[in-house]
């Protein structure tokens, strides 16, 4: 696993899915050499930055950078809490509603075709339906 990857499951331990809206489509922009790395929710367009400290990639803080399109976590706009707070609210949201099934999205090509994705449950990036692994992260359905 290279340390981009360990980086990134490490992240993803604080955001099994949307602190805000309890969505499991989080995406993780990391990017070795800039100051901050980025947790994205794919449904409420939410984002956090992370700052880190060290080789060791020890969290200083995570701090909501934009909210949600429902304005939720609008009090917590700027302020720099850890990353515990964020995983205990994502559990929290991870109760309160249940995951639903993949989430199946459709996107048109052309005029009268449309070719149904669905989301990888790993790395979620959307990827054809008719396929039985996901193309980016190679997990099975």
């Amino acid at each position: 696993m290279s340390s981009e990857e360990e980086w990134e499951s490490h992240l993803a331990k604080f955001f099994p899915c949307c602190p805000l809206c309890g969505s499991d489509g989080i995406e993780i922009d990391i990017a070795f050499g800039r100051r901050y790395d980025y947790v994205t929710c794919f449904d409420c367009k939410a984002k956090w930055e992370v700052d880190w400290k060290g080789e060791d990639f020890r969290v200083e803080y995570v701090k909501l950078v934009e909210v949600d399109v429902n304005r939720e976590g609008k009090g917590h706009l700027q302020d720099e809490l850890s990353p515990d707070f964020w995983r205990k609210m994502a559990l929290r949201k991870q109760k309160a509603e249940p995951r639903k099934e993949q989430a199946r999205e459709k996107e048109i090509i052309r005029e009268k075709e449309v070719i149904v994705k669905i989301r990888c449950p790993y790395c979620h990036k959307l990827y054809d339906e008719a396929l039985d692994k996901c193309p980016n992260c190679g997990a099975s359905r």
